[in-house]
């Protein structure tokens, strides 16, 4: 890449030449906005001399299939010149952390390709947990001018034999069910324009707090012996700290360090956790009686009965049981 003389980036790190940018764009995150944060982004690749392709996603799957698509391409290239140590292209989600799971679903070959992402919806979970950037230009830069590039683990659910992937969390229960309301919610996008989001996510927990039954829920972590927990609100499986629009349900979860982490909250009364959740925001909530926080690099977890279920804040599945474990292979992602 060449760069211009008075470039806004000036004084970042140095930008690594011959390299395809491919960006993967949801048109439609930040309630329709999406698409002129694009045009934005694009104005200033042009201004830099940036070589790159981008991809607007036209519905749910779509961002993974792209994603294979590219990895395929660009992996063969790879084969080709091992030699070199570089990646052949920087494949780049523009859009929420539902944008985000879906391109690291399609993901494959890491040797060929590093990820980027640049945040634009209303949760922004990803963003959080791993410090990135989350204004849209801040976070271009740091992409086209990486200081820092960290391998992560993303986790994989088995539902029904099916396997999806999440870089954030999982989980069944009480945080699924209010993934699950938040997807059909019609008050979502008018609050995210007026920036109040978080008041969605708040909202409907109200509303699933008030509905909801605990249920049984049995844990084999490891392999190890099963623990049966009678009386489960939910149990949220962390790849990061963060969940929700910012509730730090595992305050030590990190990427890095080969396990997951799960919040469980269980036997406690409705009136407790009503005013326990704001805690969570600040991960005050753990050490109170009913949190568990526990450890494991695999785990399975059977209902007493069917529960919804989440991966990155999507509604996955409403099923009795699930299999968590950690990507064998991590992800260069660019961190800033």
């Amino acid at each position: 890449m060449i760069k211009k003389k008075g470039s806004r980036f000036a004084g970042l790190c140095a930008a690594k030449e011959n390299i395809m940018y491919c960006f993967i764009v949801n048109p439609n995150a930040c309630s329709g906005k999406g698409r002129k944060i694009w045009e934005r982004l694009a104005g200033i690749l042009r201004q830099e001399q940036v070589a790159y392709k981008v991809f607007f996603t036209k519905g749910p799957g779509h961002a993974t299939r792209i994603a294979d698509m590219l990895c395929a391409k660009y992996a063969p290239q790879a084969a080709d010149t091992r030699t070199s140590g570089s990646p052949l292209c920087t494949i780049v989600a523009v859009g929420g952390d539902g944008t985000a799971n879906e391109v690291i679903s399609g993901l494959h070959d890491y040797s060929a390709i590093r990820f980027g992402y640049i945040p634009t919806g209303s949760g922004n979970d990803l963003a959080r947990g791993l410090s990135l950037p989350t204004d849209p230009e801040a976070a271009l830069a740091a992409i086209l001018h990486p200081c820092a590039i960290r391998r992560i683990h993303s986790g994989c659910v088995r539902v029904n034999g099916k396997d999806r992937h999440f870089a954030v969390s999982t989980g069944i229960g009480f945080d699924a069910a209010v993934c699950h309301e938040t997807f059909r919610s019609k008050i979502k996008p008018v609050l995210n324009r007026v920036g109040l989001g978080k008041l969605t996510y708040l909202g409907i927990a109200l509303k699933q707090l008030l509905l909801l039954r605990p249920f049984s829920l049995t844990l084999v972590l490891d392999d190890k012996e099963p623990v049966t927990f009678p009386a489960v609100y939910f149990a949220a499986v962390m790849n990061l700290k963060y969940e929700g629009g910012g509730f730090m349900f595992c305050p030590n979860a990190t990427a890095e360090d080969d396990l997951l982490d799960i919040c469980l909250i269980e036997k406690m009364p409705k009136l407790k956790i009503l005013l326990l959740l704001p805690t969570a925001f600040s991960g005050r909530h753990v050490g109170y009686k009913g949190v568990h926080i526990l450890r494991c690099k695999k785990a399975k977890l059977f209902a007493g009965s069917a529960q919804a279920i989440h991966t990155d804040g999507e509604a996955a599945a409403v099923e009795a049981s699930m299999e968590v474990s950690l990507s064998e292979e991590k992800l260069p992602f660019i961190i800033g």
